[in-house]
């Protein structure tokens, strides 16, 4: 009789301490509205709390569908926050362990501007490379193939150097 009862408080302990999926989401939400509200640079406690809780949740259910969609959300709010390093991280994890993610080719795309912002941008080029080259009809492809050859310059560099293409074509009249 005493094992049976040891055996049922490990098990309502076990329960106890278990992540609660409901009460996740809904800490979750709240903090996403309070997010809304407020100027994220401005209150980085309140950012690096929703990060944990985009973590926190991946980590406890790693199965669930909103895992990877909130490993993407954490992802961009590290690009907002300057922390580049971390968002690659986070998509990679996403593209290795979510192959099946519905927005597997928005990862990619994250990706490069995660890189571009950290101005790594021979990683920048190879990301969007592999983003417009396996996801052609994405929505963004069109307009990313004919950015990376300008990324890294400057606005007045890009249009030095899209006028100068314009002139090449006879795009341009004189």
């Amino acid at each position: 009789m005493k094992k049976i009862l040891i055996l049922m408080a490990g098990v309502m302990l076990m329960v106890a301490c278990s992540p609660n999926r409901e009460k996740e989401l809904k800490n979750i939400a709240e903090h996403e509205q309070m997010l809304s509200t407020i100027d994220i640079t401005s209150d980085d406690n309140a950012a690096m709390e929703m990060l944990a809780l985009y973590r926190k949740f991946a980590a406890d259910f790693p199965e669930d569908s909103l895992a990877p969609a909130f490993m993407n959300r954490a992802a961009d709010l590290c690009i907002n926050l300057g922390k580049n390093e971390d968002a690659v991280n986070l998509l990679d994890s996403i593209i290795t362990l979510y192959p099946g993610y519905e927005d597997i080719a928005g990862c990619y795309f994250l990706k490069g501007y995660a890189y571009e912002s950290a101005e790594k941008y021979d990683e920048a080029k190879e990301a969007y490379n592999y983003f417009v080259e396996n996801y052609p009809d994405h929505y963004l492809a069109a307009d990313t193939k004919l950015m990376i050859n300008y990324i890294g310059m400057s606005p007045e560099e890009m249009f030095d150097a899209i006028m100068a293409n314009a002139t090449d074509q006879n795009l341009v009249q004189e």
